[in-house]
């Protein structure tokens, strides 16, 4: 933030923000190539896995190499300084960070293909650790590039934090298909693109289940920029990551837990399943109390982090803590939804949330003088989320879930 000024900063994760919402093109494959994968390992078919992986990487291929050729042409015509409610930065300068940040993020799409992988065969510890060298990588350059230049450059802030993962997750690809997934490696002979309707059937409503969060997460950045301006994005950031790690470490914990779902419940043993949610419940409680102890420590922890160069309101605070709460208690229900594939109440479900959220938007954000409206919106539009995952994932469990329950 001292490099590229608070401003630029708040640009640059507003932008990121916009970015997010091209993985809709995603569809939802790389989910539903978790499961199906899943299933083929459970029944040691590395056969037809081997096929499910070659027929996701052709078809997300086919994708991205569309929606990158579409965007590159269309940006030409975009007005970044408009979009990003900025006068300070040269509209020449955001195109090329534009260029190249969009082009591999979207590659990143295809490359990181390697770690879904590494989740169906219930090895989350591999997928973790790319995701981390990456960053710790990333983070290094960014280190140096503030220690030994002198002018803030958002485009080479840029390029370093998007390009590293990408060359990582390339390496990690060439390693993993010519060592331990050698038996699953992709070639263009194992494409089948009769299964591509599989994938795509349960790939729509994991799609579906990310457009909340997409729209959720892709939007919250903007709607600060408009109501409050970029600095006030910042704000919000600095708050958002505090709030995440407990929700950052909890996820770690869940990793393996959906493809291991998607395991038991093909091997129909439910003692299995009851015992790990019930345990999984219990966690959830220990992470929530851990959460209410960051927000009374929250404004000791922004003064070592960040110092006098952002105030974080306390209402910000609460209502993040509030939202971590929600994420982690939800949690173990989504991954044992997801992992069993009854998805059809969920997606049905996902739309109201949607409307719900872009209606408190317009309600909260004129209330509140920061981004508290924003979260607000936010808890708003999980809320229902919170109480149907919970009872559909013990009407499953009980066996005696019917109909939209059941599908």
């Amino acid at each position: 933030m001292d490099y590229l000024t608070q401003e630029k900063y708040g640009i640059w994760l507003t932008l990121t923000s916009i970015l997010g919402w091209f993985s809709f093109f995603d569809i939802g494959l790389g989910n539903g190539l978790r499961n199906k994968l899943a299933e083929a390992l459970a029944t040691d078919n590395l056969k037809m896995g081997r096929k499910y992986v070659s027929t996701t990487y052709a078809l997300l291929i086919g994708i991205f190499s569309a929606v990158l050729a579409l965007f590159h042409i269309s940006n030409f015509f975009l007005n970044w300084d408009t979009i990003l409610n900025t006068k300070t930065i040269a509209q020449s300068e955001l195109y090329i960070l534009t260029s190249i940040v969009f082009t591999f993020f979207i590659l990143r799409f295809i490359f990181q293909l390697v770690s879904i992988v590494y989740m169906a065969d219930q090895k989350p510890s591999i997928t973790k650790l790319i995701t981390a060298s990456g960053n710790l990588l990333a983070f290094i350059l960014v280190l140096l590039l503030t220690r030994f230049t002198v002018s803030g450059s958002l485009v080479l802030v840029g390029s370093i934090i998007s390009v590293i993962p990408v060359l990582l997750l390339i390496v990690v690809s060439v390693i993993s298909f010519n060592g331990r997934y050698k038996a699953l490696r992709p070639t263009v002979k194992e494409v089948d693109l009769k299964l591509s309707r599989g994938l795509m059937n349960l790939g729509a409503k994991f799609f579906f289940l990310q457009i909340t969060a997409i729209i959720v997460f892709s939007t919250s950045n903007i709607f600060i920029t408009q109501f409050y301006g970029p600095e006030e994005v910042v704000v919000f950031n600095i708050a958002f990551k505090y709030f995440q790690l407990p929700v950052m470490v909890f996820s770690i914990v869940m990793s393996p837990i959906w493809s291991a779902v998607t395991d038991a419940y093909t091997k129909s043993d439910f003692p299995w399943l009851k015992k790990t949610l019930k345990n999984l419940n219990w966690l959830s409680l220990l992470f929530a109390g851990g959460i209410i102890l960051m927000i009374f420590l929250s404004n000791w922890a922004y003064e070592i982090w960040v110092g006098s160069r952002v105030k974080v309101p306390l209402g910000l605070s609460i209502s993040l803590g509030i939202y971590a709460i929600m994420q982690i208690g939800v949690a173990p229900y989504s991954s044992f939804i997801n992992g069993i594939g009854k998805l059809k109440l969920t997606v049905s479900l996902t739309f109201v949330g949607v409307a719900i959220y872009l209606i408190l938007i317009y309600v909260f954000g004129n209330l509140f003088n920061n981004s508290t409206g924003i979260v607000m919106a936010i808890i708003g539009s999980h809320t229902i989320g919170a109480i149907f995952q919970p009872t559909q994932t013990y009407k499953i469990l009980n066996r005696t879930a019917k109909g939209i329950w059941n599908r």
